[in-house]
């Protein structure tokens, strides 16, 4: 079976011996006799979502491999448990997505080109309604543009005082 292995370094160690934790993790995967198929992949260091014992960040690694007994997950349960240079992992069982699909794309696209089933797009609230704009453009005719009070007044300035 596949899995996916996924954990958090905690800050608290150096960035040098970042290596030294990852190998000990892969060296907990050898003891089971799991084989990596995707080598450890550093996203880096990342802000948390909550602090965990106390810490705000920590570096994020992921990899893969492949594991005939289910088993000895739990013995590298229990080894990653007790390494204190982690704050978390998760172990996850990979699927081969598509086998365990059980949607009939055939059908998808019959619904897709049937415009019965296809919804009108929703109108987000910061688009105005066209009675709305109407409305807008009723005060607007009304109002007074700025450059006709400017030509107005420039024509009574050269008018010719009669006092």
């Amino acid at each position: 079976m596949k899995y996916e292995l996924s954990f958090i370094i905690s800050p608290a160690i150096a960035e040098t011996e970042h290596l030294s934790v990852n190998q000990q993790v892969l060296d907990y995967l050898k003891g089971i006799d799991a084989k990596v198929t995707r080598e450890p992949y550093f996203m880096g260091r990342r802000k948390l979502a909550y602090p965990i014992a106390k810490q705000k960040h920590g570096f994020y690694v992921s990899l893969e491999f492949e594991s005939e007994n289910s088993s000895s997950l739990k013995e590298l349960d229990t080894k990653l448990k007790h390494d204190n240079s982690l704050l978390r992992y998760l172990v996850i069982k990979l699927e081969n997505r598509l086998e365990s699909a059980n949607v009939d794309f055939s059908k998808m696209v019959e619904k897709d080109t049937n415009k019965e089933n296809v919804r009108a797009p929703r109108r987000s609230k910061a688009t105005p309604k066209k009675e709305e704009t109407k409305k807008r453009e009723d005060k607007d005719k009304g109002k007074v543009r700025l450059e006709d009070i400017d030509e107005q007044l420039d024509k009574i300035l050269e008018e010719p005082k009669l006092d």
